[in-house]
């Protein structure tokens, strides 16, 4: 894959940022709390608000970030971070979280957990690893390079895949928490050419479906359908294809009762696409990478190109986080690459992790229908019924927001969630009741009301905290 020129100037932003504001931003320690039925699953709510608080922080310093020129930065330090910045930015598993400590206690029928990522213990942890990594990586680039077999070759670079993405992830928490960035010697665009001499060529989604799927034997592994670096919609090439490698896999039937993630990407080609999936365990260590090139009558028929990118990337684009204030939205099937089937019943979540108020606006991006629309989120009289209040108590934890059925028309969605310190009542977007639907209607197009609420963010005052997230979704006829 050659790096097109805005995401070359991705990167050296994203390198300037982490060394203007390495020592006064990130070096802090980090806390995470979570709830759950038991400890284990409380720590790893724990562990995984640790992991969505590097990553908002990273991500909201990133975007909010004006690109500058290459010139202004040493560049070996730079060509060491631009390695991880496309990874960091949108990031599809959670981070490695190394050396936290706890403190559990009962809550009435939950268990509470706190973990602390402290900065002094835990940054020798992932320099000794990174250290480890670099030299299996030099040693495994040694040997596939001397290897005679094409076989031999794709396992060789399969490993190494593995290990880099391990390696980027380790490396975005070691420089949060204020190391040194480290050099992996290699990167994926190098190792993807590579690839692309010895990779397996399959006529047939069955065969690529095995391929695939090769070699991952263990119980409980949640499959997420393959997604462009582009976008989150799930194209039917994509569904079918996630569909086709179920029935060679012990599967999970949500993320919550998974012990591993199977994470793909694609990238189309002139001949067909190339498709890359990665078991991840409960640590979100990479644990194999199998990929495949699929050639085009394999899948004839079937829409390989995501229709929203254009909406995706503004919805996407966010906000920059003022002050401490967080806010999280997910669903019953986790927050990345989601497909719905028609009559499924999919509940969304929110999480603040301090004391404060949200709406949701609702985004439909389809051909049939599109719009933009406030959610109810209670029964109240007025605007009163779109804003929530987060107390102290239920700060850093999830709260329904409801249950909604699949129905038609079907393909992408987006929940955007739009949260402040200050009461938000008198700064709802306006919205209009459409009697048909029972909506109520804040722009014609999903782009308009994006922008919409963008607007009402960018007038709070600077003493307001405020944050933003959003997820994107898809649903289809089954």
């Amino acid at each position: 894959m050659i790096a097109s020129p805005i995401m070359k100037i991705l990167r050296i932003s994203f390198a300037l940022l982490l060394l203007l504001f390495q020592v006064d931003l990130f070096a802090a320690d980090i806390v995470g709390q979570g709830w759950g039925d038991t400890e284990a699953a409380a720590k790893r709510e724990a562990l995984a608000d640790i992991s969505s608080k590097i990553s908002i922080t990273v991500r909201s310093k990133f975007k909010s970030t004006q690109v500058v020129s290459a010139r202004t930065v040493d560049k070996n330090r730079s060509e060491a971070v631009a390695q991880l910045s496309e990874n960091t930015v949108e990031t599809n598993s959670e981070l490695p979280i190394l050396g936290a400590e706890y403190v559990s206690r009962t809550e009435g029928s939950q268990v509470s957990v706190q973990a602390t990522l402290e900065t002094s213990k835990s940054l020798p942890l992932y320099e000794k690893r990174l250290d480890a990594l670099r030299d299996h990586i030099a040693a495994l680039k040694a040997d596939t390079a001397k290897a005679k077999d094409g076989d031999a070759q794709y396992n060789g670079i399969m490993h190494m895949l593995t290990l880099l993405d391990e390696f980027r992830k380790l490396n975005t928490v070691a420089i949060y928490l204020n190391g040194r960035p480290h050099d992996p010697g290699i990167t994926e665009e190098a190792l993807e050419n590579q690839l692309r001499a010895v990779t397996k060529q399959v006529d047939s989604l069955d065969l690529a479906a095995k391929i695939l799927t090769a070699g991952m034997n263990e119980p409980g592994i949640y499959i997420l359908p393959a997604r462009t670096r582009q976008s989150n919609e799930v194209t039917p090439f994509a569904a079918l294809l996630r569909d086709r490698m179920s029935a060679n896999l012990k599967t999970a039937l949500t993320p919550r009762d998974a012990a591993y993630m199977l994470i793909g990407q694609y990238q189309e080609l002139n001949d067909g696409v190339d498709v890359t999936y990665r078991l991840f365990d409960i640590n979100a260590i990479a644990q194999k990478t199998n990929s495949v090139h699929i050639s085009k009558n394999a899948y004839a028929g079937l829409e390989t190109t995501p229709k929203t990118t254009d909406f995706e990337q503004l919805l996407k684009a966010g906000v920059a986080v003022s002050g401490d204030l967080h806010v999280e939205v997910s669903s019953n099937l986790g927050r990345h690459d989601l497909l719905f089937n028609e009559g499924d019943e999919v509940e969304f979540f929110v999480k603040l992790n301090e004391s404060g108020y949200f709406y949701v606006v609702g985004h439909t991006a389809k051909t049939s229908e599109s719009n933009s629309y406030l959610v109810e989120l209670h029964q109240a009289e007025g605007p009163r019924k779109f804003v929530y209040f987060v107390n102290a108590d239920d700060a850093n934890k999830w709260i329904s927001i409801g249950k909604f059925s699949v129905v038609a028309p079907f393909g992408v969605e987006g929940i955007q969630v739009i949260a402040s310190s200050k009461d938000l009542i008198d700064a709802l977007p306006a919205a209009t009741l459409d009697p048909a639907s029972g909506l109520y209607f804040v722009a014609a197009s999903p782009k308009e009301g994006v922008l919409k609420t963008r607007a009402i963010i960018k007038k709070f005052p600077q003493s307001v905290q405020t944050s933003e997230d959003a997820l994107i979704f898809t649903t289809r006829q089954k």
